[in-house]
């Protein structure tokens, strides 16, 4: 079972769309800040849009640098396929954030199933995960993922996460 830290949840919208080079760098440090996760391990570059409680459009640029590919494989290097499910399970966090206003949320990875890889992402490609709510009992969030490269499906999979919510703070 894979653990996702926990992170804080604010008012702070993070779906900005903005070529500003300063705007973007914020908006990494942003997504570093509320995932909780250190630099290397962040397969989020971008959230594109996000429908609160129902949907989330994320992107990842992999690029040739990436520490990953040097040994996966060293002639062809091509994404590692749990990093693509890394994606979609960072993204459904994400989508999970959004639905609370404030507070203290803990994700747990529980579950992932019907995983399809049917194309290799590599470096140059841009990666585009699309994370659905599939369904919600509880603590028991549900999604369908999927990551396309140039609009093509490389990978699809099934995503159950365990989510707790502790309210924190008050507003005036």
């Amino acid at each position: 079972m894979a653990l996702f830290p926990t992170i804080s949840v604010g008012r702070c919208p993070i779906t900005k769309e903005n070529t500003d080079p300063l705007a973007e760098r914020r908006q990494k440090e942003e997504l570093l800040q509320r995932l909780s996760h250190p630099f290397p391990t962040l397969m989020v570059d971008r959230i594109i849009s996000v429908e609160k409680e129902k949907s989330i459009h994320t992107a990842k640029w992999v690029t040739a640098n990436e520490f990953y590919l040097a040994g996966h494989f060293p002639e062809e290097p091509i994404l590692p396929g749990v990093l693509t499910l890394e994606g979609m399970a960072q993204s459904a966090i994400f989508l999970v954030a959004e639905s609370f206003a404030r507070g203290r949320l803990s994700c747990f990875l529980e579950k992932v199933d019907r995983v399809r890889f049917k194309k290799a992402v590599l470096p140059g490609d841009r990666v585009d995960f699309r994370v659905q709510l599939a369904g919600r009992e509880g603590e028991t969030w549900k999604f369908k993922g999927q990551a396309h490269v140039a609009e093509e499906t490389a990978a699809e999979a099934n995503l159950v996460l365990r989510v707790s919510f502790r309210e924190v703070g008050f507003e005036i």
